[in-house]
């Protein structure tokens, strides 16, 4: 562990000589500061825009690295498009990088149902009911789906998002609480891979949903050491199952931690049913050395 002084880098074994600040040092340090911003976790938002505005204003874009876990869709105010421009405003946020979540998957299957891809054109739940009728009764929003459908800038990049991170200190970034991207592959770059090809295949978004519906596989501790163990993994953070803490919830001595607060106003027909910003909205804890 080494931290930064007038002098030079401060190292176990004493102080060592301070670089030569030329334009390659100079950027060596840049980068350094940048690996060592804290890191923020924003869960799912849920098309409520306003307050993610407001959760943000106190974390500055280039104070901090700052990683989303996908669900920008379905739950915000009906007709105001909230969760497109939820995920513009993280498209174009700095230092930011974001996964995908099954609300935005939805969305893009409920976009090309629309556009008529033939592949999805069958597609009924158990019930008998359309995947439309589904997706509304979700919270689903036809003004984000235009939103959307005009803008191929955000479509592009909702679809080139991956579904898994691994950040530097060896914490697994996803959006849901199961394990089934394990099957997707046996590294975080393999489990990518695939989910690019099923995104970039006419229907294949469908495919890329069914494994984002699971929950609490990590309830189970021995199931989520198996999980960390799979990827080379320290801890893994995630949203997609609610919680009603006033903090991101840790299990199982911090190795899992839910990000999922309840953050839009929007998605409860209980009145003042979301949970505090604080609850999805959070810097990460360091592990221990």
């Amino acid at each position: 562990m080494k931290r930064f002084i007038a002098s030079g880098w401060l190292e176990a074994g004493g102080l060592s000589p301070p670089r030569r600040m030329d334009a390659v040092g100079s950027a060596d340090l840049i980068l350094e500061a940048m690996q060592h911003r804290p890191v923020l976790i924003v869960g799912d938002v849920q098309g409520d825009v306003e307050r993610l505005r407001e959760a943000l204003a106190p974390y500055p874009a280039d104070d901090v690295d700052t990683v989303f876990l996908g669900d920008f869709f379905q739950g915000g105010e009906p007709g105001a498009a909230g969760g497109a421009a939820a995920a513009r405003l993280v498209m174009q946020r700095r230092n930011s990088r974001a996964v995908l979540g099954n609300h935005d998957l939805f969305l893009l299957v409920i976009l090309e149902r629309s556009r008529g891809v033939t592949e999805l054109a069958e597609w009924r739940t158990r019930d008998g009911i359309s995947i439309e009728e589904l997706w509304l009764s979700r919270r689903g929003d036809w003004a984000d789906l235009h939103a959307v459908a005009e803008d191929a800038e955000l479509e592009g990049w909702l679809r080139g998002l991956p579904f898994m991170l691994m950040l530097d200190d060896s914490t697994l970034v996803q959006h849901t609480d199961d394990d089934r991207y394990a099957e997707l592959g046996a590294t975080v770059d393999e489990v990518n891979a695939a989910v690019s090809r099923h995104l970039n295949r006419p229907g294949g978004v469908l495919t890329a949903l069914r494994y984002t519906i699971g929950r609490h596989a990590f309830a189970d501790e021995q199931r989520l050491q198996r999980y960390l163990t799979h990827f080379g993994a320290r801890r893994v953070v995630h949203g997609h199952t609610p919680h009603w803490g006033d903090a991101p919830v840790a299990l199982h001595d911090g190795r899992v931690i839910s990000f999922d607060g309840r953050f839009s106003r929007f998605w409860s027909d209980i009145p003042d049913d979301s949970g505090p910003i604080s609850a999805t909205v959070a810097l990460l804890p360091e592990l221990p050395a």
